[in-house]
């Protein structure tokens, strides 16, 4: 990837804890860290570094290889801007994009500015399909300056994944700056690599794909193999209709 790296996090392993890979062909796993972090180096993409490298060590302990994909968000800043106002995509944002999609577990990090994430890491989401992380193992993380935001990835960060439909593990990460090297801190990340682990060693994400992927709506006008019948899910629908005027910004 041109605007981020890529770095091998584990090889395999003949121990095995006897997780449910045990029972599935043995696969590399990816894990992407979407960092908004701009410091150098970034406390933020730190956080976040050291959950994927437990996570890592977990499923190479479950007998499975997995390597970390690091997109930090200050390297296509630029890229960003643009495509928020052109929906042009450059080749580098494309890249991150589909490096997110194609990966078994994702953990986002944000520094935390007036109470939410930063408007870097918003609008990377903004640009992103709706359906990027539509059933995947998700790790919210954040940092700030204060205790006062310790909230946000349980409010702000959840709420943003849960209506962009991934599955969020439970345990939220915020390090506030008194937080750094604290023993309930390296409890916290890993409780969430731990988390991850369990989901991707699962495969929660191709499960619930294959049980249900075909009754979601995916865009507006649903797809044709939304339909288990082949039909297309959208026939029926009056889209001349006061309620979709007004959706469509109109006025009743």
């Amino acid at each position: 990837m041109s605007e981020s790296s890529l770095e091998t996090a584990s090889g395999s392993s003949s121990a095995s804890r006897g997780g449910p890979s045990s029972h599935r062909e043995r696969r590399a796993h990816r894990i992407a860290i979407v960092s908004a972090g701009v410091g150098n180096p970034s406390t933020t993409t730190e956080l976040a570094r050291g959950i994927a490298l437990k996570t890592s060590e977990l499923l190479k302990e479950y007998g499975t290889d997995s390597d970390i994909a690091l997109i930090e968000l200050k390297n296509l800043s630029n890229d960003i801007a643009i495509a928020s106002v052109s929906l042009q995509i450059s080749p580098a944002l494309q890249d991150a994009l589909q490096t997110v999609q194609s990966s078994d577990a994702v953990i986002v990090a944000s520094p935390v500015y007036k109470a939410t994430y930063s408007g870097l890491f918003k609008s990377f989401w903004d640009i992103a399909d709706a359906d990027i992380v539509l059933g995947l193992p998700l790790a919210v993380v954040a940092t700030g300056g204060s205790e006062r935001h310790a909230l946000v990835p349980d409010t702000a960060m959840r709420s943003l994944f849960a209506f962009m439909r991934a599955l969020i593990v439970p345990t939220g990460v915020m390090a506030a700056t008194g937080d750094w090297g604290s023993a309930d801190l390296a409890t916290h990340q890993d409780r969430v690599a731990a988390e991850l682990a369990a989901l991707v060693v699962a495969d929660v994400h191709q499960n619930l794909l294959d049980s249900v992927g075909g009754k979601y709506t995916r865009t507006f006008k649903a797809r044709v193999d939304d339909n288990a019948d082949g039909s297309d899910a959208s026939e029926g629908l009056d889209f001349g209709s006061s309620l979709m005027h007004l959706a469509a910004g109109g006025s009743l």
